[in-house]
């Protein structure tokens, strides 16, 4: 019970950490508080609907859904970055 409340804890300084680097970052921006606490929000939704699903996800592949979601999520952070061949 306890590592799970330092793990909480950790993650949850670190997106504090994260969210004011974003606000100094952006300070000249006209509405940075509502784009802000939009993405925070989204996070947060998306982190409780996964939470909600995740034993789903899970038994949905068979028992290879954590690895089949890190992969998914790997495969979405890459893909904007990947250009053809011919357009470099």
């Amino acid at each position: 019970m306890l590592s799970s409340l330092v793990i909480v804890f950790r993650e949850v300084i670190e997106a504090g950490l994260i969210v004011g680097i974003v606000l100094a970052a952006t300070r000249g921006v006209l509405g940075r508080s509502l784009w802000v606490a939009g993405g925070v929000a989204a996070g947060v939704a998306g982190a409780c609907l996964l939470a909600a699903f995740a034993g789903e996800i899970s038994n949905l592949f068979e028992g290879a859904g954590q690895e089949l979601f890190n992969a998914s999520v790997l495969l979405l952070a890459v893909a904007p970055r990947c250009r053809p061949v011919s357009a470099r």
